[in-house]
């Protein structure tokens, strides 16, 4: 019996040290963070956080008409993205770009390892976070998309 319980305990560790592992790797290249406050009464608050590593997961997983439309809209700004993702990798934190009006306000900075996205408006407050690594993997990856025609045209 000793050695029943002994099995069970050391599968149990197994388990438990590879889920930890799994989940520090997942989380180790940052988070994409998005957050939503609507500031009408009663208005709803979303926060959605997703580790950087199952981004490039998600998009082999979009619908392949799309992705190759999504691919084909931003292409032109995919060299650009790649390389102001690394240059930014090697700068300070600052702010980038700051407009404000009287009831509104966007901002988008380098914070740390990512590009901050914050937009202040009467209706409601967003703030989204984007590691420069995974912007960097997402050009990459659409960059690789072949030139394939889209189902139904």
């Amino acid at each position: 019996m000793r050695r029943f319980f002994r099995i069970v305990g050391l599968a149990a560790l197994y388990i438990v040290g590879s889920l930890a592992v799994i989940v520090t790797l997942a989380y180790s290249m940052g988070t994409v963070a998005v957050s939503v406050y609507e500031k009408k009464p009663n208005g709803g608050q979303v926060y959605v956080p997703v580790p950087a590593a199952v981004i490039p997961l998600g998009l082999r997983l979009a619908p392949a008409d799309d992705l190759a439309n999504a691919a084909t809209e931003v292409r032109p700004w995919l060299p650009a993205i790649k390389v102001a993702s690394e240059e930014l990798a090697h700068c300070p934190d600052t702010t980038l770009v700051e407009v404000t009006n009287p009831t509104e306000k966007v901002a988008i900075t380098k914070s740390g390892n990512s590009i901050v996205i914050d937009v202040d408006s009467p209706e409601e407050r967003v703030h989204v976070s984007v590691p420069l690594g995974t912007a960097y993997m997402v050009a990459s990856q659409l960059e690789r998309l072949d030139e394939r025609p889209v189902h139904g045209d």
